[in-house]
């Protein structure tokens, strides 16, 4: 490769594979892509295929490296990473997954060393995942939703409707540079409460880990991530039902899901209030145990 940002460690022989994009740092309500892309790279890191100069693209004291220190000792300071491997689902089905921080810096340069790579690799459809907060309660499945170049794959799930203007994260842009050399493109996102977007939502993920099956036929599985997604609804359940005002909230959030089938015009609280005090207990649950 050309560009100063990147070492590519060998090139695998790949049949047609997808890319599956978690770069960290733009929306990611209850951190539904962060835990999975952990899930993917377990239970080891995959083929790395390339990685990228994070000196010249983090801002370390935006993000700092992380420090161990064992009796009084550094033990090791662990640095951040963005990387490109070869990773694969329970099918032992073969991908590709570019995962790390999101840049501070270069976004242009990254974006043409990350789409040169692409191409040499024979990839031909690229997946973003991501959440966002919305209007919506815990009471009920998580929904998914879709944006991105490829009217077929964003049909799949549906999209915000109208025009958008929002901050773009570095998936979008590097979305529009595979547009242009003919990839598909697609981004698919969990749509999180709003009130319990600060802490972890495991349904989020299993939701993604389903969007992702659809769109690339990519296989994990959801059991565990269920399993704690029950417990999350226990906690919040168990704050709701001590106030009357959170309760009437919620079913209001319910009843525009369950008649509005998603759409983001529905009027329906903000819920600052009980976004902070479900924070807290959550919170508070997690010092406790």
């Amino acid at each position: 490769m050309s560009s100063d940002l990147i070492t590519t460690h060998q090139m695998p022989d790949l049949a047609d594979p997808v890319l599956v994009m978690a770069l960290d740092g733009w929306v990611d309500a209850g951190y539904g892509m962060r835990n999975a892309a952990e899930i993917m790279t377990q239970p080891n890191d995959g083929v790395l295929v390339a990685s990228f100069d994070v000196d010249l693209l983090i801002d370390h004291r935006a993000r700092r490296p992380t420090m161990t220190v064992r009796d009084g000792r550094v033990d090791q300071i662990s640095w951040p990473a963005i990387s490109l491997r070869v990773v694969h689902d329970l099918d032992q089905r073969e991908f590709l997954m570019l995962h790390g921080p999101e840049p501070d810096f270069r976004w242009q340069a990254f974006i043409t060393a990350v789409d040169e790579l692409v191409q040499r690799l024979g990839v031909s459809r690229a997946v973003t995942l991501g959440a966002y907060p919305a209007a919506v309660p815990h009471t009920r499945p998580v929904r998914l939703s879709a944006t991105g170049t490829s009217q077929n794959l964003i049909e799949r799930f549906g999209s915000p409707q109208g025009t958008l203007e929002v901050p773009a994260g570095i998936g979008a842009a590097l979305s529009k540079r595979f547009e242009a050399a003919g990839l598909e493109t697609v981004s698919v996102w969990a749509q999180v409460p709003h009130y319990a977007a600060g802490s972890p939502f495991p349904a989020a993920t299993a939701a993604l880990f389903q969007g992702l099956r659809a769109v690339a036929d990519l296989r994990f599985d959801p059991a565990p991530l269920i399993a704690e997604g029950l417990e999350v609804s226990r906690k919040l359940d168990t704050m709701i039902a001590q106030n009357a005002s959170h309760q009437r909230l919620v079913g209001r959030l319910e009843s525009a899901y369950d008649t509005s089938a998603g759409e983001q015009n529905t009027e329906i609280p903000t819920g600052d209030e009980l976004a902070e005090e479900l924070e807290r207990f959550l919170r508070d649950q997690d010092e406790s145990k």
